[in-house]
């Protein structure tokens, strides 16, 4: 037996390894299960050794070496073999992932899919550059081609590393319970192993088959991988979109509620006045000073010039009375009277929000106020919004990270950075100390 047909009997656990490899790079994000190194490994070293003994098992009982791309005499029946057998290495790969990893079996089996799409890409350029009509093995013989494999896989492998899992990793795992984008994945993957067995199973094939073949192999699984990132990040825009959707009908429906609820109080505050001008006769000066601040704080409208900035300002700052921060406002509401309704309610509502939440974890009550200024300055429509924070505050693309999720900026600060968009302007914060700016420049239609 020479040391080519011993290489050829390891390549079916190198493809294991190969495969699991491309595996962890797709399936990285995901949530790991308790000693998951340990995990990994055994079940992995598992299966490459069920690998090796289904190899010795085969050679025993048909009395012939098992040899990777041996195609001379070979039956339809070895075909077929071949055919179970790489779904099961494939399936094994899977079963390792699932043990692994704390997902469920849908995402692993799209993220293992994509791995194996990955690895049959590296081994058909392997392939194709150890033909004999590109490569000569002479003088160091397989040792050579699998030197070349290795290179190969290496490259490949950090090639898709960085140009593709790096930045869309989230994407692909925060959608991968899709299950028929999972079944089509794992269909493409059975497809694919058939398709070999059917090409490379064919003795007597000629140079340019086997070159077409490889190149219609690569071809075929880059395209999945790229389809992988592209319905994903579709799929990602789309859930956005559903969400900022239902946000904006909440939104509207709070509008709604608040307007209605304002309009109450100043009615009932309006009423209380005078049931107090009546009370004076019988009643203490000190109790009616009492009820009299009391009532101070419900008839704090705040008026702009415009009633839905009304709305939202008494409506927060009603909040901040509540809360112990002092809220200033400078605001001209005729600026933003170009604006939708719904736009203005959005945006100050959540820049308003998001101050507030910060705000109220200030120790110090001196550093406990916000403070809103709507101007204009030389054409421009300026809003800037402003409060002390407690902590640090890390900021990723130029949007605060929130403490819900390190790995998203929140649909409020999307939803307002939206709305500067739609009106040709810009959205941008910065951070000075313990202070957080929140500035947006709109230009006013002439």
């Amino acid at each position: 037996m020479n040391i080519g047909a011993v290489i050829s009997f390891f390549v079916p656990p190198l493809m294991v390894v190969e495969i699991l490899a491309a595996e962890f790079l797709f399936a990285r994000q995901l949530p790991r299960r308790g000693c998951f190194w340990l995990a990994f490994l055994g079940y992995g070293a598992a299966s490459v050794t069920v690998t090796v003994w289904t190899e010795i098992c085969y050679s025993l009982l048909t009395d012939r070496w098992f040899t990777y791309g041996d195609t001379s005499g070979r039956s339809v029946g070895e075909s077929v073999f071949n055919f179970f057998f790489y779904c099961a290495v494939f399936l094994m790969t899977v079963v390792t992932v699932y043990f692994s990893f704390k997902s469920s079996l849908p995402q692993v089996i799209f993220v293992c899919s994509g791995g194996y799409a990955a690895q049959h890409v590296a081994r058909n350029i392997t392939n194709l550059l150890t033909m004999p009509v590109f490569f000569s093995a002479e003088p160091y013989g397989p040792l050579a081609a699998l030197g070349v494999e290795v290179a190969v896989f290496v490259a490949a492998y950090a090639a898709l590393y960085f140009l593709l899992i790096r930045n869309h990793t989230n994407e692909i795992v925060s959608n991968a319970d899709n299950l028929r984008k999972v079944v089509t994945a794992f269909i493409v993957v059975i497809v694919c192993i058939g398709m070999s067995r059917v090409t490379v199973d064919v003795p007597d094939r000629n140079p340019l088959s086997v070159i077409a073949e490889c190149v219609y192999a690569m071809l075929c699984c880059g395209l999945i991988v790229s389809s992988v990132f592209d319905v994903s990040k579709k799929e990602n825009m789309q859930r956005e979109v559903d969400a900022m959707s239902e946000i904006l009908r909440c939104e509207r429906r709070q509008y709604e509620m608040s307007k209605e609820n304002i309009e109450l109080i100043n009615i009932k505050c309006h009423d209380l006045k005078h049931q107090i001008s009546a009370l004076r006769k019988d009643a203490s000066e000190e109790n009616i000073a009492e009820i009299e601040h009391a009532i101070m704080i419900y008839d704090s409208t705040v008026k702009t010039g415009n009633d839905v900035l009304d709305v939202i300002l008494t409506e927060k700052k009603l909040l901040c009375e509540s809360r112990n921060i002092q809220m200033t406002c400078l605001v001209s509401g005729e600026l933003v009277s170009f604006m939708d309704r719904m736009d203005i309610y959005s945006l100050f509502g959540n820049a308003l929000s998001n101050a507030i939440e910060s705000v109220e974890r200030v120790p110090d009550e001196e550093k406990r106020c916000v403070n809103v200024i709507v101007r204009n300055a030389n054409g421009l429509l300026t809003i800037h919004v402003e409060n002390y924070f407690e902590g640090t505050l890390e900021l990723k693309n130029g949007l605060p990270v929130t403490d819900k999720d390190s790995n998203y900026h929140g649909y409020g600060m999307r939803s307002m950075a939206r709305i500067a968009e739609k009106y040709g302007g810009e959205l941008t914060v910065s951070v000075s100390g313990n202070k957080f700016n929140l500035d947006i420049v709109l230009p006013r239609p002439l």
